[in-house]
């Protein structure tokens, strides 16, 4: 029994690194740092170097900050429920107002259901500075992925949302999250394990 829960643990443990792995690629593909050095090593003519520059360590704090909300995010990020044939999922998608929020997702999941926009049925838009502001967590960014509280603490989390948007800021902090929670649930089934 615990050799199958060590098993179980060390699975979840892997794909919680693999996909933050992953994830952390993606990120750092879609940086603005990668494009601007991938510009310049494109630029150059064969045979010929840049001189390297000397960087500044990170200082601990940015070491430890993890991923940021990009500001496009915090600006324009709404989250909306979709319930279709008994399912509900979460959206997240960028829009300049409400109704425009309201309208693009209306729009994007019909073309993805393949179903009549009077049949997208939309509840708890919710935009950044809403979800910020009902959150818990203390890293405030992570807020945007709760969906229910215990007093305190988070009990239920945004589980496989949907992305309209390619933010990657956004899908990094998803990530990183759930490499948190991936974290905390392998903790708890070692130390059961121990017993």
């Amino acid at each position: 029994m615990a050799r199958t829960e060590l098993a179980v643990l060390i699975g979840v443990g892997l794909l919680a690194l693999t996909c933050l792995v992953v994830c952390g690629v993606y990120v750092y593909w879609c940086s603005d740092g990668y494009r601007a050095r991938k510009r310049r090593t494109d630029a150059q003519p064969d045979g010929a170097r840049q001189p390297r520059r000397n960087h500044p360590p990170f200082s601990e704090t940015e070491a430890i900050m993890g991923t940021q909300l990009s500001h496009r995010c915090k600006t324009s990020l709404y989250r909306v429920m979709f319930g279709h044939s008994h399912e509900e999922s979460i959206v997240f998608l960028m829009a300049a107002s409400r109704e425009a929020a309201q309208k693009r997702a209306t729009d994007a999941l019909s073309v993805i259901h393949g179903i009549a926009t009077e049949e997208v049925y939309l509840y708890n838009l919710s935009s950044f500075r809403e979800l910020i502001e009902n959150g818990v967590s203390e890293d405030e960014d992570t807020r945007i992925f709760e969906l229910a509280w215990k007093g305190p603490n988070v009990s239920a989390w945004a589980e496989h949302p949907l992305f309209l948007t390619d933010d990657p800021s956004l899908m990094g902090k998803w990530a990183e999250l759930y490499a948190d929670l991936a974290r905390e649930l392998a903790t708890i089934a070692i130390n059961r394990a121990r017993g």
